[in-house]
């Protein structure tokens, strides 16, 4: 069946990129001069064309077969090791780093195309790959230039992976509580001691070298995060002698089996060589110039899912039959011309969309932030910063309920291994709890970047938010618009509820619905970038009806005009029956019921 397959919908990546976002125009901007919209519509073709032929093939595998450990060492699935050196020597692990190691200097807006459509087709294996960009990264923006010609290269290419070890088995979340140490010798290298867990590809046979990123405290560091140094700490070292670091086990995990997640043991003979990062107790500093970027990834985690899920139950749909049709008398009905069939997939898929217009406008204000106008830089920054929660949090949460909903439609065959979805489901599960659980991130919307600058992200959104206020809007678009306002001003008097109940009820009050307003926040922000979509979708659709006699006409085999037509009626469908949630959770943090503190547990 083609529901077991997967198929990259490049038009719709075609129509949020270069139709809405309009991402030709970035290349007016000096650092992407090199690009044109023809050749962003090629990359979207060649990710399209990796994820399908490359990935998808070996994700059913990856998750029955899993990883394994022989001889102190992991053994990926097969067909892992072979995937991952096309995507190094494809360019895919560098596509928006540098040039100068051999990035290929992508904007992020058109990188994201790749990272989306590769989660989509295999998790298991490209949530590993995305931590050797991010580990590259971070050692070519603080590394010297010595450290940056040792590592950069190699592992922009693929040739020598990356990890994050931030984790220990005593700290979870809290990074703070980190005791892994670090000790400063003589010839200027630290010698590393401690354990890290939770290591995503902490081992694995696909390079020739895995280079950690590591939290560790030098001696006499203050307590906290403000005590913590980054230390590049490779698995072979430069001149081929192993390191002193212990595979201890792997984990046994619900999802992506194919992604090793390890115990690593560091400096048990006390030969572990880590080279600092910059300075000392900078280390959480310069992880910050990660998490963005990381939490962006695992948000994307949560839309590939759910783009995939979607994909999956529209065909099963069609194919499967059940019952006497009422549009095709005589023949058996598929069941997606059942009204409660049709509301779940809508549902789906206008979450989806929403996703995918959140993520792909957070990966814009990247580019804008980072190589925009000097004079704009600041507000992209701070609207990036306020999205980043919500794209990870709001993102996972709802890609993971999408793929329950796919599961829904299926039915019984849906609870089987014979259909994707159940590995769909389990393999997205872990991306609400890691990279900072969506708890804490809800914790970092309305602790942090509510308060930070003295409220200045939130003014910036504001002024985000009022983009229709005075543009001329026709037919039903005039009316979504006037609906999505409503919630908008919900969302700023939930905003404002909550600063009062942190004033009546302490801190712990205000925090106590911190999920309900991720929540609240994530249908609006959705919601206002798929308008977007519909402002430019109207636009067109009202262009190809111009020239014809009638809407039935237009729609009988007109491809283009179906896409937008379809469009504007997904568009319609979050306007009206899922951004009422929005009234629940307002209603929610207006109670402010502080029963979950008072109760004795």
């Amino acid at each position: 069946m083609s529901s077991t397959e997967y198929l990259v919908d490049r038009r719709e990546l075609q129509f949020v990129v270069n139709e809405t976002l309009q991402a030709g125009k970035i290349c007016e901007l000096p650092d992407f001069a090199e690009f044109d919209e023809e050749m962003f519509t090629m990359i979207i073709n060649e990710a399209s064309t990796f994820a399908e032929q490359v990935l998808a093939p070996i994700n059913q595998n990856g998750d029955r077969q899993g990883c394994r450990v022989e001889n102190g060492a992991v053994v990926t699935p097969d067909g892992f090791a072979d995937a991952w050196k096309k995507l190094g020597e494809g360019g895919w692990l560098s596509m928006s780093l540098p040039t100068e190691y051999g990035g290929q200097g992508i904007p992020e807006v058109i990188a994201v195309i790749g990272k989306e459509t590769q989660m989509a087709a295999n998790q298991g294996f490209t949530v590993g790959a995305s931590l050797t960009t991010g580990a590259a990264n971070l050692i070519y923006n603080f590394g010297s230039d010595v450290q940056k010609n040792d590592f950069c290269r190699k592992m922009f290419g693929g040739e020598w992976a990356g990890t994050m070890c931030l984790t220990e088995p005593h700290a979870g979340s809290a990074v703070g509580d980190v005791i892994t140490s670090a000790t400063r010798q003589e010839d200027g290298h630290y010698l590393i001691k401690g354990t890290k867990q939770f290591i995503t590809n902490g081992d694995h046979d696909m390079s020739d070298n895995i280079v950690h990123l590591l939290l560790a405290r030098t001696p006499d560091s203050q307590q906290g995060t403000k005590g913590i140094s980054l230390f590049i700490v490779p698995k072979i070292r430069l001149d081929g002698v192993p390191n002193d670091i212990k595979l201890v086990s792997i984990e046994h995990k619900m999802g992506i089996n194919g992604s090793p997640t390890c115990l690593l043991s560091f400096g048990d003979n006390d030969d572990c060589h880590g080279y600092l990062l910059e300075a000392e107790n900078m280390g959480m500093e310069q992880m910050f110039k990660l998490m963005n970027e990381a939490r962006l990834l695992v948000g994307l985690q949560g839309l590939a899912g759910a783009s995939a899920a979607v994909q999956n139950a529209w065909d099963y749909a069609k194919e499967r039959t059940q019952g006497p049709s009422s549009i095709h008398p005589g023949k058996k009905a598929p069941i997606i011309e059942f009204p409660d069939v049709r509301r779940m997939l809508m549902h789906m898929k206008a979450v989806t969309e929403g996703l995918r217009a959140l993520m792909y406008t957070a990966a814009w204000y990247t580019d804008m932030a980072n190589h925009g106008p000097e004079d704009d830089r600041e507000k992209y920054q701070d609207l990036l910063d306020l999205h980043i929660p919500v794209c990870k949090a709001f993102g996972t949460d709802q890609g993971f309920d999408v793929a329950r909903i796919g599961i829904q439609v299926l039915g019984g065959v849906g609870f089987t291994k014979d259909f994707p979805l159940e590995q769909n489901i389990r393999d997205q599960k872990i991306a609400s709890i890691y990279e900072g659980t969506n708890g804490i991130q809800a914790l970092d919307l309305v602790g942090r970047k509510f308060t930070v600058k003295n409220g200045q992200l939130l003014k910036t959104l504001e002024e985000e938010l009022s983009w229709f206020d005075n543009r001329n809007l026709e037919g039903e678009l005039n009316g979504w618009v006037a609906e999505w306002k409503n919630y908008r001003a919900v969302l700023m008097e939930s905003i404002d509820c909550m600063k009062k109940i942190g004033e009546a009820k302490g801190q712990d009050g205000y925090l106590l619905y911190a999920s309900n307003m991720m929540e609240l926040i994530g249908d609006v922000l959705c919601c206002f970038h798929l308008l977007k979509q519909a402002e430019t979708a109207q636009q067109k659709w009202n262009t190809m009806l111009s020239v014809v006699s009638s809407q039935d006409e237009l729609l009988e085999e007109n491809e283009e005009a179906q896409f937008y037509w379809n469009k504007l009626r997904t568009i319609e469908f979050y306007v009206w029956s899922i951004l009422p949630r929005t009234l629940s959770n307002a209603k929610t943090i207006k109670n402010a019921n502080l029963s979950p503190l008072n109760a004795c547990l």
